[in-house]
């Protein structure tokens, strides 16, 4: 408790979760995840329902525990300002599959994959005008009834230039081997 900062840990070991903030019972998750001190961790949606002061000082610790404890952390997260402050490499994922692979400065700066410049126009940001927002259209397909191919197909801008009905491999670039992308249209 006294390494994810809990204030008086002496104190707080005794208690129950509900005598607990939203951002204290995160961080005694977060000690219970370092108890056994691995070599990688898995953070799925660490920052969820906290508000934005508290968020980022999680962030901070999240940090600092990965230095201090040398380990991995895989963050699992759909906060994109969340995953451009904390990742070194993104994976970006569409109905269960790996559409988009690259460093958060790659993926950020050149996305490839349709469903990433969907996903990124779609989120308000301060440095731009909010009447070029886009949704995206379509639903997502069913977790019962994927589709057998391309699974973004249906919502996809570029549908009519290829063909739904396979699956695209993950290959890398030809101009950045370290960015992959599943699409037959981006390389």
């Amino acid at each position: 408790m006294d390494l994810v900062k809990i204030p008086a840990p002496e104190s707080r070991y005794n208690d129950y979760p509900h005598h607990l903030s939203g951002g204290m019972c995160q961080r005694i998750m977060i000690a219970m995840s370092l108890a056994c001190e691995p070599d990688l961790v898995f953070a799925d949606e660490p920052t969820t329902a906290l508000d934005v002061t508290i968020q980022a000082q999680m962030l901070y610790l999240l940090h600092e525990l990965k230095e201090k404890q040398q380990m991995s952390m895989i963050f699992i997260t759909h906060d994109l300002g969340v995953v451009a402050h904390v990742a070194d490499r993104v994976a970006v994922m569409y109905a269960g599959t790996i559409v988009e692979t690259a460093s958060v400065v790659d993926l950020f700066s050149t996305p490839r994959h349709p469903y990433t410049r969907a996903l990124l126009q779609s989120i308000p940001r301060l440095d731009r005008d909010n009447s070029d927002l886009r949704p995206i259209e379509g639903m997502v397909p069913s977790i019962d009834c994927m589709p057998g191919g391309c699974r973004f197909f249906s919502r996809c801008p570029k549908k009519n230039e290829c063909t739904p009905d396979q699956l695209p491999p993950l290959v890398p670039l030809k101009d950045n081997s370290n960015h992959l992308v599943r699409c037959l249209l981006c390389n």
